[in-house]
């Protein structure tokens, strides 16, 4: 028997019988079954480290993971996600005042763009544009930034200076408070290995005062969190992409079933689905086995473990001599609030009329690609999600990119340039210079003259 992962999913393939294996989450969480709270009561999950209470970002403390894991292994999030990148850098940061001007249509912002060698000096000096284009896909992807500020030693004789800016990684950083703060407020970040692949990472930690805005040097080093704010949602934000994986999960196990079709002309009978709760109370079994017998768990155990039990479906599912057999599964129910969870094994009978399937998986890869760029805010003519056979007209492109400049620029800009823009404030407070994307007037191609048809190098 063969079995080839493709993330948590597989393809299992024997001379008798092949079948696509899928675990499947809840349809609005992509790790909802791991927690019996509700998908966005998070607080309920805190744990503490030290002398601080840490506020999980997810269920289960591990949102930046999932979204990473998810999309990464889909065929058009990852370039959705770029391309919004690249509409909101545009033709790159530059300083600038802004100024209100009167004209015929009455008064307008506009900006002013400036140079200035001693705040150019400073940026260059820590690399600031790498800082920023990690920002932007951080924002993109969990629309929240953590950024580090470093002062000098000058801020002790009462000349603050921040030094530079460090990128902070969000799958690493969590927001935390104090435990003698009875108003259980975010006053600190905590960095370290989340994941906790690593044992040591539960004493390998550094823990930093949230940046202060009223006094900005009263820390050497301080964290700063700027982040788009979410409903009724206590100090993490819900990433649009949230409300999208179970679409991402759907249109990446399209490519799976192809590839199992196409590779050496299997035909696939089955499609079996699993729940993650049937796999999260194998693994805590396991894991109660090892600290039974003094061992270490380790990830590829429950890896072990899946590779025997779809051995043993495998079995069951194959062979002339088998006909007769059934597989017995039993289902359970968890009820979060007016919601009735159902957690059960699913075994699809595929039905081997191919051009059919073929034809259904592409619509449901199509109606996939549709959701996603609605979730993520982006016009189809600009992600390149368009419907089958269709062009979209330059119009068409030209609008919607005059509209995304408009509406989806402003907000993004303030959240990834907070932190930049505050140390200009503090390291230069006489200047009065922002730093912002800078982009050019959209036209059509019919209202520019010929010869300055060119892209500006």
């Amino acid at each position: 028997m063969n079995i080839e992962y493709v993330g948590r999913d597989a393809i299992v393939d024997t001379p008798d019988v092949a079948f696509t294996y899928q675990v499947m989450d809840n349809p609005r969480d992509a790790y909802q079954s791991k927690s019996n709270t509700n998908d966005l009561d998070w607080s309920g999950q805190c744990s503490y480290i030290g002398d601080y209470l840490v506020h999980p970002f997810g269920s289960n403390n591990d949102l930046p993971d999932v979204i990473k894991q998810t999309v990464q292994t889909n065929y058009i999030a990852p370039g959705i996600l770029k391309k919004k990148t690249q509409l909101i850098w545009g033709m790159g940061p530059v300083l600038y005042k802004e100024k209100i001007v009167a004209t015929k249509e009455g008064n307008k912002r506009i900006r002013i763009l400036h140079e200035d060698d001693d705040i150019d000096k400073w940026l260059e000096s820590w690399g600031y544009q790498t800082y920023l284009l990690k920002a932007c896909t951080d924002y993109q992807y969990i629309e929240g930034v953590f950024s580090k500020f470093e002062f000098n030693k000058g801020a002790r004789i009462g000349s603050p200076f921040i030094q530079k800016i460090v990128h902070q990684y969000c799958d690493r950083t969590r927001l935390a408070t104090a435990k003698n703060n009875k108003k259980r407020e975010a006053t600190h970040a905590i960095t370290s290995d989340y994941s906790f692949n690593n044992v040591s990472a539960l004493t390998e930690f550094k823990v930093y005062p949230l940046f202060d805005f009223k006094n900005p040097s009263a820390n050497p080093n301080a964290i700063l969190y700027s982040n788009m704010y979410s409903f009724c949602t206590d100090y993490y934000t819900v990433p649009d992409l949230y409300g999208s994986l179970e679409w991402l999960n759907r249109s990446t196990a399209v490519p799976l079933i192809f590839k199992a079709l196409s590779k050496n002309s299997i035909n696939l009978k089955y499609h079996i689905v699993s729940p993650q709760a049937f796999w999260d109370k194998k693994q805590k079994e396991i894991e109660a086995n090892c600290t039974k017998f003094g061992q270490q768990y380790k990830p590829s155990m429950l890896l072990e473990y899946q590779k025997q039990f779809l051995e043993k479906i495998s079995v069951v599912l194959s062979g002339d001599q088998n006909t007769g057999k059934y597989l017995h599964t039993t289902k359970s129910f968890t009820v979060e609030g007016t919601n009735l969870i159902e957690h059960g094994w699913e075994i699809k009978v595929i039905d081997q009329n191919i051009k059919d399937f073929v034809e259904a998986q592409i619509r449901i890869s199509e109606r996939a690609d549709h959701a996603l760029s609605a979730g993520l805010n982006l016009h189809s003519a600009l992600g390149n999600v368009s419907e089958s056979g269709k062009s979209d007209s330059g119009s068409e492109q030209v609008y919607a990119l005059k509209t995304f400049l408009q509406t989806g620029i402003d907000i993004p800009e303030m959240i990834i340039m907070k932190a930049i823009n505050y140390a200009l404030k503090v390291n230069f407070p006489d200047k009065g210079l922002k730093l912002g994307f800078y982009h050019e007037k959209v036209e059509k191609e019919q209202d520019i003259a010929p010869e300055k048809r060119l892209i500006n190098q």
